[in-house]
């Protein structure tokens, strides 16, 4: 099978943020299909920006192991302002669907979204070359960026939910990352036959409970004597920091404490500001770090955070750092509504607060750090759970059977020999 992965943020585990698409690729790849990626320079979490200058990286190839990547010119500082984030987008809209016409033309293409302007264009490319098209939808856009007050503009929201049906209509199938959003597109009339949920999934040998790598990161960053309260991911918008922030001055007369964020976004800058103004003397902002260290900070923290923006398509939302903090044994205080609090209450892994609740936060912060006891049974019991339920093995290997069903008859004779393996 001929594979062609539509990606702005292709990075490995050696970066910081998501590597789901990376993964996937390479296992593909292990599994002997021809996998090229198309992708953007930078991640979605890297703050370093690109040393060559812009003309140099019109288009670039590279070898990652078996896997084929194209780089493309894409806008990188995407973090600094809602309009960096407009021209990253737009400008790997004309650079990836070039990227994308510029290969041997595959059997079928992956696209993830958001953001949806490149994949837009990448299903343009798909209809021009008669390619099946399969999307892996991440998030719902134009939606969430509207309930939470981004997007506003009539025109360009009309503009972007016409650009969403079209990609649904033409999708060969639409592959939600949950139950929530895949429950939404079918409820809006797309048909269930052509919905598939792959949840995120956990790579055991990456991601475990480390306590020499925690001891060593609390010696090194000086928490020996702190009991570390993390939150660890994107510091924007939807996230919904300022719950955070509240919970932390509330609690600065409790010198024992310390809150980390961990993790890059449009709102890093305004929380170092206040850091800095010494408004927030119990909290500190570290740097992104590559996803194949994440276990060491995870496993260093004596509490962990998930937290969103209440509204109501956030219901159907799992933050993929929930699955990872359960996956390091830790517990977990849970401020998102729906699919995500009910994984955390089925797992018995922590417990949920009301998303904008910064005193009930605090109380609970408070309560479980006092109970070490209770934090390492919910530890344990998220570890069990996620073990038995989010395993990436299990996820690729069902990703990879969607592609071969929309590849077509051509690949009949890889589908039987997958069967008698």
């Amino acid at each position: 099978m001929k594979v062609a992965i539509v990606y702005q943020y292709y990075q490995g585990t050696g970066a910081p943020g998501h590597s789901l698409i990376y993964e996937l690729a390479q296992y593909l790849a292990g599994r002997g299909h021809e996998v090229t990626v198309v992708s953007g320079e930078t991640g979605y979490m890297q703050c370093d920006t690109p040393a060559r200058p812009w003309y140099r990286r019109l288009r670039r190839e590279e070898r990652d192991g078996a896997v084929r990547v194209l780089r493309t010119f894409t806008y990188s500082e995407l973090h600094r302002s809602y309009l960096g984030r407009l021209l990253s987008f737009a400008s790997f809209s004309l650079s990836g669907a070039a990227g994308l016409l510029s290969i041997d033309k595959p059997d079928l293409v992956l696209a993830s979204t958001p953001p949806i302007f490149p994949m837009f264009a990448a299903a343009l490319v798909c209809r021009m070359r008669r390619i099946p098209l399969v999307l892996e939808v991440r998030d719902l856009w134009p939606a969430s960026a509207v309930q939470m007050g981004i997007l506003r503009n009539r025109t360009l929201i009309r503009i972007m939910e016409w650009m969403e049906r079209q990609l649904y209509d033409q999708s060969a199938r639409i592959v939600a990352l949950t139950e929530g959003i895949r429950d939404d597109i079918r409820t809006r009339g797309w048909p269930q036959e052509k919905l598939e949920v792959v949840t995120c999934g956990v790579d055991f040998d990456r991601l475990y409970p480390d306590p020499q790598g925690a001891a060593r990161t609390r010696r090194a960053l000086g928490w020996e004597d702190r009991k570390v309260v993390l939150y660890f991911g994107a510091l924007g918008e939807a996230n919904n920091i300022p719950v955070i922030l509240r919970a932390a001055r509330s609690l600065r007369d409790r010198g024992d404490i310390l809150f980390v964020l961990v993790g890059d976004g449009l709102r890093r800058g305004a929380i170092e500001d206040e850091v800095a103004a010494g408004k927030l003397a119990n909290l500190v902002v570290l740097p992104p770090v590559a996803k194949d260290q994440a276990r060491v900070y995870l496993s260093a923290a004596d509490l962990c955070l998930v937290t969103l923006q209440d509204i109501p398509l956030f219901d159907g939302a799992i933050p993929t750092k929930l699955i990872d903090y359960m996956a390091c044994a830790r517990p977990v205080l849970c401020g998102i509504r729906g699919e995500a609090r009910r994984i955390l209450d089925t797992a018995q892994a922590g417990l949920g607060f009301e998303p904008d609740d910064d005193r009930q936060l605090a109380r609970l912060i408070s309560e479980l750090l006092d109970d070490a006891g209770r934090r390492e049974r919910l530890g344990a019991n998220g570890l069990a759970f996620v073990r038995s339920h989010f395993s990436a093995e299990q996820t690729r290997r069902k990703m990879e059977r969607i592609l071969h069903e929309v590849s077509g008859p051509s690949n009949a004779g890889d589908r039987a020999g997958d069967g008698a393996q």
